[in-house]
This record gives C-alpha cells, structure tokens and sequence, in this order.
C-alpha cells in the first residue's frame, strides 16, 4: 500500500504526535452549532498562521465517514489537476485512508483530474488538513 509521508510536519504544524494534539485541541471549539454543509474552505498555511481560523471552521463541520479535500499545488509538481487515488497519508498522528472507491468513481466521472501521487509528495495545502480530521475524526477517510 502507498504511504505519502509527511512533507511538511516540523514546519507548518509540530512532528510531535503529543505536541500536535497539544495544539489541535487550543484550535477546536467545542460546543458549537453543526449545521449542514457540502463544502468549507479552509486556510492551508502553517498553523501558527491558519489553525484558529481552521479549528473553529472545522468545529462546526458536521462529522463524517470520509472527507473530499482539495488544495491548490505552490510546487507546480506532476499534473495539474491531480489526485492521489490510493493508498494513505501518514501524519504524526497516524495513517489516514483514502477512499479508494470514491476516488476512482471521481476519476472515472471526469476528464480533468489524473491519478498522480508525485504532485502530492511535497505539497502541504492538503496535508495541513488532514490532521484536523484524524483529530475530530480518527477513523474518517
């Protein structure tokens, strides 16, 4: 199975497992209104910069199963219009799944997105999700 290790923990969020959880529950608002949502953009910079903005959007995200997360690519690496259609992203927090089945119905439904994992090895704007979700949701996709 694929692993995409982490490009970026150490700089834009803390390579300490403790640490991080440390951090994520300062950026989580407990308590708050969920309404029903399809879609929230959140800001993808280092968490020093971006994660009280993201904690308290992501706060008052319905929880789910699996979760569509896009991101722009700063490097210009592989295609433009990518996805990573298998495999995990690992985090210091631990290895989350990608959903296999949907992304290959995404791929399969559009003419636009390639199956490419080299335009993900060293972006960060999808990875600095990621660990929001396993800590809200440890077991989502």
């Amino acid at each position: 199975m694929k692993i995409r290790e982490s490009a970026v923990s150490g700089t834009f969020y803390p390579a300490s497992k403790r640490e991080l959880e440390i951090m994520l529950k300062t950026f989580i608002v407990p308590g708050v209104a969920q309404p029903e949502v399809i879609g929230c953009y959140l800001p993808h910079a280092g968490y020093v910069y971006s994660g009280a903005v993201t904690g308290a959007a992501i706060s008052r995200l319905p929880p789910k199963d699996t979760y569509i997360v896009m991101g722009p690519s700063h490097t210009g690496a592989g295609e433009p219009f990518s996805l990573m259609p298998e495999g995990k992203w690992q985090t210091p927090l631990g290895e989350i799944e990608i959903d296999a089945v949907l992304s290959n119905l995404i791929l399969k439904n559009t003419r636009y997105l390639k199956p490419d994992e080299k335009a993900h090895l060293q972006e960060h704007a999808v990875e600095v999700q990621l660990p929001f979700i396993q800590y809200l949701q440890p077991k989502a996709k």
